[in-house]
């Protein structure tokens, strides 16, 4: 059983991009995006410049045992208080590895960063996803349907919501 307590979340830095990077271009990972493209570090990099000092946006890295493990962001959504969500952890990652980034990331999304609500949306064929959304306590908001096509096929777009209050009733 993991142990929360050695779980930890820190802002992204220079330093991490080049595993959170091989990460993200790993096949385990990269199937389930919506932007399939293999990035190049440069690409990555002018990313990070670009957004490393903006306000509506939050980029961490996930450790446990002080070793990286994940990837997590919350961008504002124009015009609201939600915050969309996007996260991985890293392919191969031990059993619970992503349940216990999903508890730490709202933890300090909802508690530090004072979110008012985290936003998710999720393919349809990533049925994982889906199942991981509902175990921490999102609900389906939305459900647009035949909303993506690429090379892989056309498919829906599940959409999902959690509020702070839901969160901190919990």
């Amino acid at each position: 059983m993991l142990d929360y307590a050695q779980a930890n979340l820190r802002r992204l830095e220079e330093k991490d991009l080049s595993t959170i990077l091989e990460w993200r271009n790993h096949n385990d990972i990269r199937k389930y995006m919506v932007n399939t493209s293999i990035i190049s570090y440069e690409n990555h990099l002018q990313w990070f410049i670009r957004n490393q000092n903006r306000n509506d946006r939050h980029f961490f890295v996930f450790e446990y045992q002080e070793q990286l493990e994940g990837y997590v962001s919350f961008q504002q959504i124009e015009n609201s208080k939600a915050h969309e969500w996007g996260f991985y952890i890293k392919p191969q990652a031990i059993k619970g590895m992503g349940s216990l980034l999903g508890q730490s990331s709202l933890e300090l999304a909802f508690k530090q960063l004072n979110i008012d609500k985290i936003f998710g949306q999720v393919l349809s064929f990533n049925q994982k996803s889906i199942k991981f959304h509902h175990k921490l306590g999102f609900s389906q908001e939305g459900l647009l349907r035949k909303h993506f096509n690429d090379e892989r096929g056309e498919f829906d777009i599940f959409q999902f919501g959690l509020l702070q209050s839901e969160w901190l009733e919990k």
